[in-house]
């Protein structure tokens, strides 16, 4: 395989190309890093233990600081205690021009996760100096493009599902299909889903979530039902089926395998996904719009949101916190609850019959506490303020009949 290396020739990052027999499109190897890189690496990976990071945590401890670390030293900074204000700055600058070894522009997000890789790194080497300048810069305010399926696409993908498990060619890729339709887990959990988190005679699924270890639940529609049943079967076949959705042994052997896990990889599931989302058609035969796996979860938060339904029970399917549900989606959605509030602010906003009323049904009138007869427009301790601006006592408005003296 042939790749790109960046290296610097008068202040300019030049790709030249670069062989090598590793298996993927990797750009970032450990044994290029300079020896006080590599020691600040170590240290930034000793860091995350000592925090007690999960499993999915660990791995970003080890690919972050190797990538920030080689995108330094492609710039000339070639141990962590180099590092300037201004050497920062620039290689945020060449992160979002596209000017490091992918060739790819980075989201600020995205730089956000390199800025934490290397604040773990500076903190394992006690540089708190630098720690303080990197620590106070911020990514971008830019907005999150959350993009999710319509029940009309979703159903032509359930459509196009069942005809194909009835072609039997192809369940693994229907089943994919199915389990995301129903509880859409994260594509990391997908690959080591189990039998055990299913119960096909309540029709539930629970599993917990790899990221945060939260409880995941969900119900499958009782039409899956049979299918998951009957590839549940299927896959005994296969070593580890009787374990797992989708076992390693029923995928193709591969030269560049790197990992020794008893399930099917996340790009095997990807594959699957885009499968099913690029063959299926609308009723008019257009296609389903090109988004990501991970819109499965889009989809289904909005589905429940534009439901009426609370973030609570979009964060017990998804595994997310409430907080985080509500900061993605509710931008997006006006809500049962966002109506009765701007209805509640707004009085006039809406007409309805006059039905058991005195005035006749035909007529529509003003729905809320202020009605076209009311002449009094806000209310306050000592009286009311009139149309015509002149303020009234309660004294004012029912007074007492001649004759009657106080307290009477």
């Amino acid at each position: 395989m042939r790749g790109y290396r960046y290296g610097v020739t008068d202040s300019l990052y030049v790709p030249y190309l670069y062989g090598t027999d590793m298996a993927g499109r990797q750009l970032y190897f450990e044994d290029e890093l300079t020896d006080e890189w590599k020691a600040a690496r170590d240290a930034a990976i000793e860091w995350g233990k000592l925090r007690n990071h999960r499993k999915t945590t660990k791995r970003n401890d080890r690919k972050l600081p190797l990538w920030v670390a080689l995108d330094f030293q492609d710039q000339g900074v070639n141990s962590p205690s180099e590092i300037t204000r201004e050497s920062w700055l620039e290689l945020v600058e060449r992160y979002r021009n596209g000017r490091t070894r992918s060739g790819n522009e980075l989201e600020e997000k995205s730089i956000k996760k390199r800025k934490e890789g290397l604040v773990q790194i500076l903190k394992a080497s006690q540089l708190s100096e630098i720690l303080i300048f990197v620590e106070v810069w911020k990514p971008h305010d830019t907005p999150e493009i959350i993009r999710w399926w319509d029940e009309l696409e979703m159903e032509a993908m359930n459509d196009f599902a069942m005809k194909e498990w009835s072609d039997g060619k192809y369940p693994q890729r229907v089943i994919a299909h199915l389990l995301f339709y129903s509880i859409c887990p994260r594509i990391k959990d997908a690959g080591l889903f189990k039998w055990e988190y299913l119960n096909l005679e309540t029709s539930m699924i629970f599993f917990p979530a790899t990221k945060n270890s939260k409880r995941c639940q969900h119900m499958i529609e009782q039409r899956f039902i049979p299918i998951f049943a009957a590839y549940k079967e299927y896959v005994r076949q296969f070593e580890g089926g009787d374990v797992y959705l989708f076992p390693r042994s029923m995928g193709h052997k591969s030269g560049s395998e790197k990992s020794d896990s008893d399930t099917i990889g996340e790009k095997s599931i990807r594959i699957w996904l885009e499968w099913i989302r690029n063959n299926s058609r609308l009723p008019d035969g257009t296609e389903i719009a090109p988004y990501p796996s991970h819109s499965y979860r889009h989809t289904m938060a909005m589905r429940y949101l534009n439901a009426g339904q609370r973030y609570e029970d979009v964060s017990i399917i998804l595994g997310d916190t409430i907080a985080t549900i509500e900061k993605h989606y509710s931008e997006l959605i006006f809500t049962p609850a966002n109506k009765l509030a701007f209805e509640k602010a707004h009085p006039r906003c809406r007409k309805e019959k006059a039905i058991g009323t005195a005035q006749p049904e035909w007529m529509e009138r003003m729905v809320g506490f202020r009605t076209p007869a009311t002449e009094f427009t806000a209310v306050r301790r000592k009286g009311v303020l009139d149309v015509e601006g002149r303020w009234w006592t309660l004294g004012d408005l029912n007074p007492r009949p001649p004759g009657c003296k106080p307290g009477a």
